[in-house]
């Protein structure tokens, strides 16, 4: 006898289509990698029964050979999708060192039908093989209404899944290899990252930037929780592997309420095709969270800032590099951003580069302000001169004359234009609340920083409470400030905003017990000096002088937090001495020179006056 078998199953709320390859949650279709979908209907064709480790391992990986961990980590993924709970599962039980059951009640709607061979009898009577025929056919009209049904549920959720909860927050997660062994991160997160840019242009829709997701590597990751811990509507996730010049990118789109996927595709392209790649991700991804785009979005959507593919590659690299904020990675950067404008020395997200980099170095004190400041505006200017659309260069121009060149209208301006052409971009929203509030304009500077923390809720930086310290509600930066060391337990610049606003309060121990838990720094060794002055612990405070003097020989330290030092001991002259040299090194601190609460003992000399005066802060 031949045996024809439609093999559909349904268990609790969910059909699983063998032959269709689909999973239904009600009418919502989960979405499955292939060797997890082909797990799944190996345990629930034997529900019921104990399936051992290796009969799947020999079933599923046929003439491959690999580690219990692919199976591991099918059987995971399994899980998230049926929502199962492994240890008080409903679905699919372990069995310590052996196996798996799949336990729900399985309802089989799989029929058989019988076409007798030539010379083979059958004993059945006529009138039941007649009865077997019409159920066949009712069968069949089923699968038939169950896959236009499934293929109905796909196309809507695709193309226009108008009737589910709209989407206003995506977190673009960094992609992974589909080998695991043949990893190259920083193509990895650097698809990511220009997802992330292009994807901020969108009205009505928030993009978590890459600091915020960057931490999301490992490839055990799950997609939907890291959804729930970035607090986002949707997800989007890929997989991506580069061998010699050709590219294969899988991606999908969740919804992270409930896991259905709202969108899947895969590519395999040449990798000089890259940008066609991210060309199709980003307007499906688009089209399934907007209903209607402008053609001012449809355009930046498939906007490049190089054609060349060997220049981008370089870029994504400066890139990564930047991202690990050290100054061994952010001179690894200017040399990859280099090398891509030796491609293409129109590139102008390369020469934005660039000026980030070296930015950062004088930001951390790592180089002095007027070598590292001079030559991240010159980069800057030329991003600039090659596309004036492009917001992170406006934003990082903002950055430059707010922190070096003291052009408080022209800072205000570029950092106007950067929100304006992106508004999701949450650096600009952050070094603009630091311009408000070394402005003195507390109100519109916290409510730039509040929407840097709406698009970026769980970066540090964003949560540092700095803000609210120079608006001198203190108390607020306190709160903020321990939160963001619950991000990030290591995060200096909280332990030093909420040691000054204890210190500010005349909580002068627990000032200096958060001062003394900020990393070992210059200027977080100067603060502390600083809050033992206040303190009356003159002795702490002059040992801290003289051990910066020490390090000054070996490697630079800003005069400005010294400054404050000698403010805490009370020592007028040598403070101004310090606030004279910062002034002609042009160090960033300065700018905050008309509200730091730090100086108000001398706010009103003459000498401070004049400082105000000289830096147009009056």
């Amino acid at each position: 006898m031949a045996c024809a078998v439609n093999r559909i199953y349904r268990f609790a709320e969910f059909t699983l289509n063998a032959g269709e390859q689909t999973l239904l949650r009600g009418t919502d279709e989960v979405y499955l990698q292939p060797k997890t979908f082909e797990t799944l209907v190996y345990l629930v064709e034997r529900h019921g029964h104990l399936v051992k480790k290796n009969e799947l391992l020999d079933a599923l990986w046929v003439d491959t050979y690999v580690t219990e961990n692919a199976l591991t980590r099918c059987i995971k993924e399994v899980r998230e999708a049926l929502q199962d709970d492994a240890h008080q599962p409903q679905f699919i039980k372990t069995i310590p060192r052996v196996g798996y059951r799949f336990i729900a009640h399985v309802e089989d709607l799989a029929q058989e039908s019988t076409e007798k061979r030539p010379g083979v009898v059958s004993n059945e009577p006529a009138k039941d093989s007649r009865f077997s025929s019409r159920q066949l056919l009712l069968v069949a009209l089923g699968t038939l209404i169950l896959a236009s049904l499934a293929f109905f549920v796909y196309r809507s959720k695709t193309n226009e899944p108008t009737n589910s909860p709209k989407i206003t927050s995506i977190a673009v997660l960094p992609f992974k290899p589909l080998v695991a062994d043949a990893r190259d991160e920083s193509l990895e997160m650097g698809m990511a990252d220009s997802l992330i840019s292009v994807l901020g242009n969108l009205n009505g829709i928030t993009v978590r930037p890459i600091s915020a997701v960057r931490r999301y590597t490992g490839l055990d990751q799950d997609a939907l929780a890291a959804g729930r811990e970035q607090r986002v509507d949707a997800v989007l996730e890929g997989n991506i592997q580069k061998t010699n010049d050709e590219i294969r990118v899988t991606v999908r789109l969740l919804r992270v309420t409930d896991g259905v996927q709202l969108w899947s595709d895969k590519f395999d392209q040449k990798s000089t095709d890259i940008f066609l790649i991210q060309d199709s991700i980003s307007q499906r991804v688009a089209a399934t969270l907007a209903n209607k785009l402008s053609g001012a979005e449809r355009q930046l959507l498939t906007k490049h800032s190089t054609q060349d593919p060997a220049a981008y590659q370089l870029y994504l690299k400066g890139r990564y590099f930047l991202n690990k904020s050290t100054e061994q990675d952010f001179r690894k950067a200017v040399e990859y951003f280099e090398s891509a404008l030796e491609k293409d020395p129109n590139y102008a997200a390369a020469y934005a580069g660039v000026a980030d980099a070296y930015a950062q170095l004088g930001s951390f004190g790592l180089v002095e302000m007027k070598q590292s400041y001079e030559r991240a505006r010159e980069a800057i200017a030329k991003a600039l001169d090659r596309d004036d659309k492009l917001a992170e260069a406006h934003a990082s121009l903002g950055y430059i004359l707010t922190n070096y060149y003291w052009n408080w209208s022209e800072a205000e301006s570029q950092f106007k234009q950067a929100i304006e052409l992106n508004p999701n971009y949450a650096m600009a929203h952050n070094w603009y609340s630091q311009y408000l509030g070394f402005m003195g304009r507390p109100e519109e500077a916290l409510r730039e920083s509040k929407r840097a923390q709406e698009i970026d809720p769980l970066s540090p930086w964003t949560n540092s409470g700095f803000i609210s310290f120079l608006a001198r509600r203190y108390d607020e930066g306190i709160a903020e400030s321990q939160k963001a060391l619950e991000l990030d337990p290591q995060f200096a610049a909280a332990h030093m905003v909420m040691g000054l606003s204890y210190v500010q309060k005349k909580n002068y121990e627990q000032a200096i017990a958060e001062l003394q838990k900020a990393q070992d720094n210059p200027d977080s060794r100067a603060l502390l000096g600083y809050a033992y002055g206040v303190a009356g612990k003159r002795d702490e405070a002059r040992h801290l002088l003289e051990e910066l003097q020490r390090v000054a020989k070996e490697k630079y330290v800003s005069p400005f937090p010294v400054a404050a030092t000698y403010v805490g001991l009370g020592e007028t002259d040598k403070a101004f001495e310090m606030l004279e040299k910062a002034y002609t090194e042009r160090s960033w601190a300065m700018g905050m020179l008309k509200v730091n609460p730090i100086f108000d003992p001398i706010r009103s000399d003459q000498r401070y006056i004049e400082l105000l005066r000289r830096m147009n802060l009056s």
